[in-house]
């Protein structure tokens, strides 16, 4: 155990089985630091309307449904095995109020059939498309509302020489991508070194 798991609250008995499963399954998933994070920008900014890109299983959904009683979130996943398991999840969960499942690609959905406007973008999807999804969903998102995409540094290895082809290839569009956000008009970016790497984009006001 680190120094910060002891100091910290222990994670919920709920969101510790789901994050046995997940591990059970090979499932990625935000880290305990992430949430810890998330939860403070979340509690900060008090959003009404989260959309998130990127299901999987259905964790962070519920993670931040747990954390704003009453929030609505819309969250979008391509994957079959994935949307099966997420609608597990939120059936089971005491969140399934709270969350709207899209069964489609991000990038090919109709973007009059996600709520609007929005106060919260999580992107956690395909990594090689994060400039697609910042560009498709920022419309949307309202004046001093958030954009957080999950894994940007991806397990620190995005500084790595790495020898494998399509790693590198991925990498390099994870890193085009941190150059394109932290240097976006019209935001105010930070990369911030917790879990894998999380970028929070501050839409400037109007």
């Amino acid at each position: 155990m680190t120094y910060l798991e002891d100091i910290h609250p222990e994670e919920s008995a709920y969101f510790k089985k789901l994050r046995a499963f997940a591990a059970k399954k090979d499932i990625p998933i935000i880290t305990l630091e992430t949430m810890r994070f998330l939860r403070q920008l979340l509690i900060m900014k008090k959003p009404k309307k989260i959309l998130e890109i990127g299901t999987a299983m259905g964790f962070s959904a519920c993670f931040f449904a747990s954390v704003l009683p009453g929030v609505k979130i819309t969250t979008i996943e391509r994957d079959p095995a994935m949307q099966a398991l997420a609608e597990a999840t939120f059936s089971a969960s005491p969140y399934e109020a709270s969350i709207t499942l899209l069964k489609e690609d991000a990038l090919d959905i109709d973007t009059t059939t996600t709520p609007k406007p929005i106060d919260f973008i999580f992107i956690d999807g395909a990594k090689a498309q994060n400039i697609k999804f910042f560009e498709k969903f920022e419309k949307q998102l309202n004046p001093n509302g958030l954009i957080v995409v999950d894994n940007v540094l991806f397990h620190d290895m995005i500084d790595q020489k790495i020898t494998s082809k399509n790693l590198r290839q991925l990498i390099g569009k994870i890193d085009r991508f941190n150059r394109y956000i932290t240097q976006k008009q019209g935001y105010d970016t930070a990369i911030h070194a917790i879990g894998d790497g999380l970028a929070v984009a501050i839409k400037q006001g109007e």
